[in-house]
């Protein structure tokens, strides 16, 4: 099943590379199945678990569709298991993932505020001794270039509007605790693991490529993708359904978009994600649901 649902991540309708940068993640263990593996054992302890999220998109630098979705219902299922959960992101990433949040019936999710032009390493040492988390994630997160910069696909600077988290990671390597990121495109936070292959195998790759790696690098075509088969591998182990319903991730996606994301793709404020629409992304979830084959609740959404 693992196998299956990490297979299935390689789908890539953008046509961006995913399939060479998904190959070069993919140990001997499907990075879906050790990413849900570490996270079920984290969850039931009831540690910590922070997420980060949010990619801004010119021209307004409103954060992108993919990654906020991902996030939250990522979030409710390391909740229902246990966890605390803590989201840290600029600003302007808040209501998106309150609105997600509301969408997926959560109260509030805890929300570190980090600003663009005041946030340091220090910053990433306060958090960590604060929530002694016992993980911290990425689900499509701005990763620090070789030249100190963030960068879209398309190599336009993104650093003014990027709150540094890459020593968020850099430091929880140092003190043993697990990291986790989903990346699509190879300037995400994680890919730094296989830079190399991005710098060779995507456009504009020497430009764009991420430096920072993590434990466990889930690669999908899109991001919120990426989360949702952490979520499938979650459900395959506990036996329990976890994953949304198509029709819910309809509903995330408006949510979030009347919150202030925007296309990744084109920069508008609608619900679509990478240039995709909607629809695609319910057929999606709906092929991951055929995938796990469990039996669903009249409760479930």
């Amino acid at each position: 099943m693992f196998a299956a649902l990490d297979d299935f991540l390689r789908f890539d309708p953008g046509e961006r590379g995913v399939g060479a940068l998904h190959a070069a993640a993919n140990p001997n263990t499907p990075p879906v199945e050790a990413a849900a593996q570490t996270l079920r054992e984290v969850a039931t302890d009831g540690d910590a678990v922070l997420l980060t999220t949010g990619f801004p998109i010119p021209p307004d630098w409103q954060p992108e569709t993919d990654g906020p979705p991902g996030t939250v219902v990522l979030a409710r299922a390391l909740q229902e298991l246990g966890a605390k959960l803590v989201i840290v992101a600029e600003p302007r990433v808040e209501a998106p993932i309150d609105a997600a949040a509301e969408v997926c019936e959560l109260a509030t999710l805890p929300f570190e505020s980090v600003s663009p032009d005041v946030t340091t390493t220090a910053t990433s040492e306060a958090l960590l001794d604060r929530y002694e988390p016992g993980a911290v994630i990425a689900i499509e997160r701005p990763g620090r270039t070789a030249d100190h910069t963030y960068r879209s696909m398309t190599g336009t600077d993104i650093t003014a509007h990027v709150a540094p988290m890459d020593p968020l990671f850099a430091l929880a390597c140092d003190r043993e605790i697990p990291t986790i990121a989903v990346g699509d495109g190879g300037n995400e936070i994680g890919m730094g693991g296989i830079r190399s292959v991005v710098e060779a195998e995507i456009k504009h790759g020497e430009q764009i490529a991420a430096t920072t790696a993590v434990d466990h690098l889930v690669v999908a075509g899109v991001s919120n993708w990426g989360a949702y088969g952490i979520v499938a591998a979650l459900e395959h182990l506990i036996g329990q359904a976890r994953l949304h319903h198509p029709s819910t991730e309809r509903e995330l996606l408006a949510a979030c978009c009347a919150a202030g994301c925007v296309d990744g793709r084109t920069g508008v404020a609608e619900p679509w994600v990478d240039g995709l629409s909607t629809a695609m992304h319910e057929y999606v979830v709906g092929l991951f649901r055929e995938l796990l084959g469990h039996e669903r609740t009249e409760t479930e959404s």
